[in-house]
């Protein structure tokens, strides 16, 4: 499998970017290293790969923390954990639930490989990698809102709680350097276009509140879940809220003029393919047919968008 197109990325001394720009995995650099996503089985190989190219040891990797438990977040770290047994996992308790699920294994499959195969028609990999006997999903440690994290060196990490785009959705924020990680709580970002893809599966309510109270967490640089860092941040969290209010109200006014929502998810889905193309236009689908439905249910909750 060829993994040398993609490089790893320095954003500071203790803090690097690897994996691929639409699927990226984070070292956290104390006395003791954490990789951060679960980066998905296609790019595992590359991660290794940029590990060796750092000349890091992976004992010193003692642990991958989830941000939160989507197939397209977790699907490096049971192929990690068969090649380092070392590594430990860390995901707040309701991942560590939805992880255990004997019904998650076959959609997470499923995901995975349809993110390796895109990926290859993309020219990105030369095949699909293999599946595993088995997979490990289990959860060693969890974490939730307030916990810390100390990896040495004065590198220490706090949990915050942001559910909205999904139940267990967690951030990070480093104080020493002022990194926060954020997950998917922003959505689906394109610096190219500087668009934004709202995300609000679980809540819009509740995804409006975590963007806003991250806006609180003072911070130099913003890590995302896809297409890597944004430094400085230059009002990204307003500007993504913004976004999601847009979509929202284009929603609920396509939905008053009597528009069908299968008809208006089809649409926006494409949109999303032309910058997004990471998941089959059907899953993007049905994504924004399941936020019409969350748009629905908010539409008339005060304060919303700040």
């Amino acid at each position: 499998m060829s993994t040398s197109k993609f490089e790893s990325r320095t954003i500071t001394d203790a803090f690097v970017q690897l994996g691929v720009p639409e699927f990226p995995m984070y070292l956290s650099k104390g006395e003791r290293f954490m990789l951060i996503e679960g980066g998905t089985g296609a790019t595992v190989d590359i991660v290794v790969r940029q590990l060796e190219e750092l000349s890091i040891d992976p004992e010193r990797i003692d642990s991958v923390l989830l941000t939160h438990s989507h197939p397209d977040h977790i699907g490096g770290f049971p192929r990690l954990r068969k090649i380092w047994p070392h590594i430990k996992i860390r995901a707040s308790s309701i991942a560590k639930e939805t992880l255990a699920r004997e019904d998650l294994l076959k959609q997470f499959l499923y995901v995975d490989k349809v993110v390796a195969k895109i990926m290859v028609e993309k020219g990105e990999l030369d095949r699909v990698p293999e599946r595993l006997e088995q997979y490990d999903l289990g959860v060693d440690e969890v974490v939730g809102e307030g916990d810390t994290i100390d990896l040495g060196a004065g590198i220490e990490w706090t949990v915050h709680s942001i559910p909205g785009h999904a139940p267990c959705q967690i951030a990070l924020h480093e104080k020493k350097q002022d990194t926060l990680v954020i997950g998917d709580a922003t959505g689906f970002y394109s610096p190219q276009r500087e668009v934004w893809w709202p995300n609000y599966f679980l809540s819009l309510e509740g995804y409006c509140k975590s963007i806003q109270k991250l806006m609180s967490i003072p911070a130099k640089r913003i890590a995302l879940s896809h297409n890597g860092v944004i430094e400085p941040p230059d009002g990204y969290l307003q500007k993504a809220l913004r976004a999601t209010e847009k979509w929202h109200l284009e929603m609920m006014e396509r939905i008053s003029r009597g528009e069908e929502p299968e008809a208006i998810a089809q649409d926006k889905a494409q949109w999303v393919d032309t910058f997004a193309n990471v998941m089959p236009i059907q899953i993007q689908k049905d994504m924004c047919l399941l936020m019409i439905k969350r748009s629905q249910k908010d539409a008339d909750k005060q304060g919303l968008f700040g």
